[in-house]
């Protein structure tokens, strides 16, 4: 099936639902898949899923990452920040104020679990922050050399990309490390069952096994810079920003491709849709 859409184009098994012409820079869903929140030049926008209706929108300046800290907490990093935002569709209080020495980049996981990985001059991306009890209470920090990208396991462990090399950390300190499981620099990682997917720039997924028996297959993907990965509900959405920007949803116990977007450079999924957006606006798939 091939729909034509304002500039979005879809091919696959999946439907567009809804588009709007939103822009965004940065994405989280709901794990629940009752919202959305995208973030435009000056503000962040919260819509109702799967029909981007009910917008609220919150005033905050240059976010460029962001995570949804369990069905009613919304975390932000602007420059040089983290906010979290309790009932982000309802009346979005300012929960949580924190600074930081540079960019963070946000991963949420179960429980209300919230990793923030924050650049330095000195050594780019080199400190994660863990925060529990709904991103309110810090856990730990630690300093990991080279951390680029980080993602929660079930258990409790964060997984660390750290250039080529991932590493598992548990309480702040390493636990063990998985020397080049991708074969290149390590750019993405998101959280599958029993293990992490893995990208960097070039055409394949890895799906790592971080416990024994839970082995899969390499998804091949196109290639792209700018990569970012996100897992759930049976889903691996996979982004990049080159190539004129570019989303696809594939299947995570087949690999198969269920839908291909262009113009679209953030993507992630939730129970009954996935939602992407970039630079031609934000669209909403379902089956």
């Amino acid at each position: 099936m091939t729909v034509a859409t304002p500039g979005l184009v879809e091919q696959g098994a999946l439907r567009v639902a809804a588009v709007q012409g939103w822009p965004g820079s940065a994405l989280a869903v709901s794990p629940d898949g009752a919202w959305a929140a995208v973030a435009l030049p000056g503000r962040v926008l919260v819509a109702r899923l799967p029909d981007l209706d009910g917008v609220r929108e919150i005033a905050v300046s240059d976010v460029r990452s962001m995570a949804a800290v369990g069905p009613d907490r919304l975390a932000l990093a602007p420059r040089r920040g983290l906010l979290v935002i309790d009932d982000p569709l309802g009346t979005a209080r300012v929960g949580l104020r924190s600074r930081a020495p540079g960019r963070l980049m946000l991963s949420a996981g179960a429980d209300g679990r919230l990793a923030a990985v924050g650049e330095r001059a000195a050594l780019p991306r080199a400190t994660v922050v863990a925060r529990s009890d709904l991103a309110r209470r810090r856990d730990w920090t630690a300093t990991i050399e080279g951390a680029m990208a980080a993602a929660w396991l079930a258990d409790g462990d964060l997984a660390v990309a750290t250039g080529a090399d991932l590493v598992l950390v548990r309480g702040g300190e390493e636990h063990a490390r998985a020397p080049r499981p991708l074969g290149e620099p390590i750019t993405a990682v998101a959280s599958i069952p029993g293990g992490v997917a893995l990208a960097g720039h070039g055409e394949r997924v890895v799906l790592h096994a971080v416990l024994p028996g839970a082995a899969r297959p390499a998804i091949e993907v196109h290639p792209g810079t700018g990569r970012a990965l996100a897992a759930g509900s049976g889903m691996l959405v996979v982004a990049s920003r080159s190539l004129g920007e570019r989303v696809t949803v594939h299947d995570l116990a087949t690999g198969g491709r269920t839908a291909s977007l262009r113009g679209v450079a953030l993507g992630a999924p939730a129970p009954g849709c996935v939602v992407a957006t970039g630079r031609e606006g934000t669209v909403v798939l379902v089956p």
